[in-house]
């Protein structure tokens, strides 16, 4: 085990002094009088009491002994002698070791003072006597008298031992401490790097001091609001602290609490959990129950348990929390009051508002005493309370306190600190409540454009190294971005209400709040994609796919390594943290090319929001724009076409439209709401209630569509779980029959819809490269050979049964027969039976070429299968199953697939969805796999589809567009619905195999074309 390191300063447990022997005597100055042997022989024997008792560590004996020989010290020897100036600091060492800081200053001042008054300030026992009255200072709290003492003793250990010394960078650190310690993480964070740069030259990479650097600075990161760039700091202090120091270590612990509440700062409470829990049973075990960093881990991780809804659990925690502060640290300390607050805010969650207050202003109470006003601590305690009086309904109340808050984190922390973002949005949400809309409105604004600053800065952080080329992947404000965009729309859509005046205005600052509310998988996909495709140089090409690549491994790797972490295996999270250093490594170098080949890739590759104007430009004539935002439980809808916008909210709507979407459909996918229709046949489709989403959804908006005849649409959570295009237009009297189904008017008759990721994507890619002779070049796969039993009996307990878990699809052949044919292709072009395997599809030579590709088959949701966690497309399995080929062509191994089709048909059940529950992203799973591998348009479906009918659907589609080219694939799709649910070709002829009950739209409107404008 190496050696421990120590440090003196606001962290360290131990406090320095000065170890005395027998020797010391010939050290000392000539004394007053020389001791008689009387007292020469007593004066030994404490100083040997003294001794053992110090090696013991039984303090109140060691206290006890010096204090008598300290008595005959200043006797004989004189109050200025060396030796008695040892025992005072002993006598302090003594009195901090049982909690008594206070009695134990003015040893360590007097100790101060004689040591620079006979030996001057740049003796070693004065830098002693420095840090030692430094540290109790600093566990007074009261860190303002500590910070010239701390910058006395950097200054000084560089003269004396270089600005690049050991000694230099402890100085460093124990003042950076301070700075922290007093809300100014800003002049801490560039200490903390130059103590990590002189220690890795000194000692390596792997020494426990590295640790502690390594710590510090993460921890300083935070302060300031930098998790993402904090997060992988404290990673690799708990990995050397773990190598050092072993599982059951304080050190230890402290590194596992830094990583947990570092995860709680990003919203990643559930990771951070097991974390806080380990630390928690280290210190117990450790430093016992009554420790204050026992109580610390129990506060937080009660902290962690409410935010993840677990108030009750939480509450023991937080009590136990509270009773040792006040019993070890005062009822007046900085942590106590911590603990005060932290109580409150969980009996406040937990409804009990009148407790809550009086505990959060108890905490404000202690906190602004032993804090000061301007502390980010005490601005908290200022927002809770005012949170509590918001709650209790006591808004004018609360008014103060939030500006407090704003005021104090605008000047300590700066305007683009998330916690900053946070107090804009609650004195904006206050100001709502007291119907000051116009504010209210201005406040939010300003918090959006503080989450705007952090991403925009996270994504051009500069830096060749692997933690920047992290930071740059995960620069997404995710968890703490939602509530500030929810709150601009709100407040946006009020004021607009009230001041009709400045209606555009604030629409126009609204529809691009409402594009960063949520950003669906698929949307990235095809951002990257984009982003891809418009790199020039082939080599070039294919570094922008491997830097996508590696930036999807590093979410997974990182919670792998979160997962590893307090498994009590340090070998294996080792393991898992060189693979992400390795993956960061090749990040940064590939931005590095990137960034030299091809400026505007990572623009392209995460685009802004677009503005009205410039959607607008997007649009072509006839064209319109559909955008469905839930925020809350509000749902905004935006109607753009080339020259008109509209805007609408459906107050409260949230959760009403989302059951009336899971209603309807339940009534085309019988099987996903877990009941089959009575003898196979489907249930009444309720024509009503169809009609009644589409007269709340879009009849608010539709005037903005004059003139428009093909509609993109971008639809976010589950509102996207249904297609628009099965709304009836036109108000029925009756519902479900096929008479009824027939003569109705429906939304995919007025308009032909294309899903649209998201706005930011339309469009904005080039024009396809492909010749116009290679437009129908086909490759089709699907029939494979099975011998299941009918659907229903899924049985599948691992991949190598498939061939007997699911009936064949001799069907999926006669389609793509017909699509070769519609096409032009020759029979070659298609694998089918024992041919269509997952290994054909990934070593095809035709499938990157290809401009229609089609995969007939069925499709699995996420875990309906034993082993398979996501959702694929089953093939004909191997007689063995291998990494290449185990019979699924899962989302992950889809997404490795190098595509430029124009066209990817996936005729399968739930090709669009990620799970296939009602109310899923429709845009997760394999549709955004094909996206990403650089399909530029999809055709998949959103519930379980029907053979003959979805080969007629899919084949007519093919038929339609490739006899009018002019169509765009929308348009052709939705004269092939038309031609299935009404069994009339476009020659007026019947379709073949038609029948009556293809007018129910479960049979002509689960596939969806997926695209980014034509």
């Amino acid at each position: 085990m190496a050696p421990r390191a120590w440090r003196a300063g606001l962290l360290a447990c131990a406090v320095l002094s000065l170890a005395v022997g027998p020797g010391a005597l010939a050290a000392t100055p000539a004394s007053p009088r020389e001791p008689t042997p009387k007292e020469a022989q007593a004066w030994k024997s404490l100083v040997d009491q003294a001794e053992t008792a110090r090696s013991a560590g039984r303090w109140r004996e060691l206290e006890k002994l010096t204090r008598r020989r300290a008595a005959i010290e200043e006797k004989t020897f004189g109050p200025e002698a060396a030796v008695t100036v040892a025992s005072w600091s002993w006598i302090g060492q003594a009195l901090v070791r049982q909690d008594r800081e206070a009695e134990a200053e003015p040893f360590y001042r007097r100790a101060l003072e004689t040591n620079r008054r006979t030996l001057g300030e740049a003796h070693p026992q004065t830098l002693l006597a420095l840090t030692n009255l430094a540290g109790v200072l600093e566990r007074l709290g009261r860190f303002g008298e500590a910070e010239p003492l701390r910058r006395s003793l950097h200054a000084t250990t560089q003269k004396m031992f270089g600005p690049r010394s050991a000694e230099a960078a402890a100085a460093a650190v124990a003042l950076g401490d301070v700075l922290r310690a007093s809300a100014r993480p800003t002049e801490a964070e560039p200490l903390y790097r130059l103590a990590l740069e002189i220690d890795t030259r000194l000692y390596g990479e792997a020494d426990p001091r590295i640790a502690a650097d390594l710590g510090a600075l993460a921890a300083a990161l935070d302060d300031l609001g930098r998790h993402v760039e904090a997060e992988t700091l404290h990673r690799r202090s708990l990995t050397l602290r773990r190598a050092a120091f072993g599982e059951r270590d304080a050190a230890t612990a402290q590194a596992y609490a830094r990583v947990a509440a570092n995860l709680d700062a990003q919203g990643r409470h559930a990771e951070a959990e097991p974390l806080h829990r380990t630390a928690l049973a280290i210190d117990r075990d450790v430093r016992g129950q009554s420790h204050p960093a026992t109580a610390a881990d129990a506060a937080a991780l009660g902290a962690n348990l409410s935010a993840q809804g677990r108030t009750r659990e939480a509450e023991p925690f937080l009590r136990k929390a509270l009773a040792v502060r006040r019993q070890v640290l005062g009822e007046r300390h900085a942590d106590t009051g911590a603990s005060y607050g932290a109580l409150a805010d969980n009996l406040a969650a937990r409804g009990q508002l009148r407790a809550a207050e009086a505990h959060h202003r108890r905490a404000l109470e202690i906190l602004r005493a032993a804090r000061g006003e301007r502390d980010p601590a005490t601005a908290s305690a200022y927002a809770a309370l005012a949170g509590t009086l918001s709650a209790r309904g006591r808004h004018a109340q609360a008014e103060p306190w939030l500006r407090r808050t704003l005021e104090i984190r605008r000047e300590v922390l700066g305007e683009k600190h998330p916690a900053t973002a946070k107090a804009f949005e609650a004195l904006a949400s206050n100001q709502q409540r007291l119907a000051a809309y116009a504010p209210a409105e201005d406040l939010a604004s300003q918090a959006v454009a503080s989450i705007r600053a952090r991403r925009s800065e996270n994504l051009r952080v500069s830096g060749s190294d692997g933690e920047a080329a992290i930071r740059r992947v995960r620069a997404d404000p995710g968890a703490e971005a939602e509530p500030v965009f929810r709150r601009y729309l709100q407040t946006a859509w009020l004021a607009a209400q009230g001041r009709p005046a400045d209606l555009p205005r604030l629409r126009a600052k609204a529809f691009t709040v409402a594009q960063e509310l949520e950003v669906s998988p698929a949307a990235r996909a095809l951002a990257l994609t984009t982003a891809r495709a418009a790199v020039s140089r082939q080599d070039a090409a294919r570094q922008a796919r491997l830097r996508e690549d590696l930036a999807g491994q590093v979410r997974q790797i990182e919670q792998q390594l979160v997962r590893a972490l307090p498994q009590g295996d340090p070998g294996k999270a080792a393991r898992v943290g060189a693979a992400l250093d390795a993956v960061g490594r090749e990040l940064a170098d590939l931005d590095a090319r990137l960034q030299r080949s091809n400026p505007r890739y990572a623009e392209l590759a995460s685009p802004p929001p677009l503005s009205v104007t410039q959607a607008q430009a997007r649009l072509r004539p006839g064209e319109g724009l559909l955008l469905v935002t839930p925020a809350g439980e509000d749902v905004h809808v935006f109607a753009v076409s080339r020259t008109r916008i509209a805007w609408n909210r459906i107050s409260g709507g949230a959760s009403n439209l989302e059951a009336r979407v899971r209603t309807l459909r339940c009534q085309v996918d019988d099987q996903a709401c877990g009941r089959a229709a009575p003898e196979g046949r489907l249930p009444a489709f309720d024509l009503q209630a169809a009609h009644a989403l589409y007269r709340d959804l879009l009849v608010p908006v539709e005037d903005a569509f004059a003139g428009v005849n093909r509609l993109y649409v971008t639809m976010t959570g589950p509102l996207a779980g249904l297609p628009l295009g099965l709304l009836p237009t036109e108000a029925s009297p009756s519902s479900g029959g096929n008479a009824a189904l027939g003569a109705t008017t429906w939304l995919a008759d007025r308009y032909a819809l294309t899903t649209l990721p998201s706005v930011a994507s339309l469009r904005a890619g080039g024009p396809a490269r492909r010749p116009a002779s290679q437009r129908w070049t086909f490759v089709g796969f699907g029939d494979p050979s099975l011998t299941g039993p009918a659907p229903g009996a899924r049985r599948l307990a691992d991949p190598t049964m498939l061939r007997s878990a699911y009936p064949p699809l001799p069907g999926t052949a006669n389609e793509l027969r017909a699509m070769a044919r519609t096409l032009g292709a020759s029979p070659s072009a298609l694998r089918l039976g024992s041919r269509a395997t997952e290994a054909a599809i990934k070593a095809s030579p035709d499938i990157a070429h290809a401009g229609v590709i089609a995969i007939a088959t069925h499709g699995l949701l996420s875990r309906e299968l034993d082993g398979v966690s996501e959702p694929g497309l089953v093939l004909t399995p191997p007689s063995k199953a291998t990494a290449q080929d185990d019979g699924v062509l899962t989302a992950s191994e889809a997404a490795a697939l190098e595509l430029s089709a124009d066209w990817v048909i996936l005729s399968a059940c739930n090709t669009a969805g990620g799970d296939g529950a009602p109310g899923a992203d429709s845009l997760s799973g394999l549709a955004r796999a094909f996206l990403y591998a650089g399909a530029r348009a999809l055709l998949v479906s959103h519930w379980r589809v029907f053979d003959d009918s979805t080969a007629a659907l899919t084949v007519q589609t093919l038929a339609v567009q490739r006899a009018n080219p002019q169509l765009t694939k929308a348009q052709a799709l939705q004269r092939a619905m038309r031609i299935v649910r009404t069994g009339r070709l476009p020659d007026n002829t019947t379709l073949p195999g038609w029948r009556p009950e293809w007018a129910h739209p479960a049979y002509w409107a689960p596939f969806v074309v997926i695209a980014a404008g034509e």
